[in-house]
């Protein structure tokens, strides 16, 4: 004679919690950062893969290179750009 088991039902998956959401001055401020940001592609000067980076700067996931800071395609935001307070 064969006894069948039962088995339990899994416990239903949690409703995921909602997005919080920025205040509008901070959405503003971002929304304008990323207006001014490029996704760009390279190879990668060392091991050759094909990679992504912002605004013509890259690191490799691969290998670990990187290029040199000078090579993007903007200027980066000097030390008196952040607020200190």
């Amino acid at each position: 004679m064969t006894k069948s088991r039962k088995t339990a039902e899994p416990a239903p998956a949690p409703e995921p919690a909602p997005a919080p959401v920025p205040c509008p001055d901070v959405a503003a401020t971002a929304a304008a950062f990323l207006d001014g940001q490029q996704i760009t592609t390279t190879q990668c000067g060392l091991c050759g893969t094909e990679i992504a980076g912002v605004n013509g700067r890259y690191s490799c996931g691969v290998c670990g290179w990187t290029n040199p800071w000078w090579e993007g395609t903007s200027t980066l935001p000097g030390a008196t750009d952040y607020d200190q307070g």
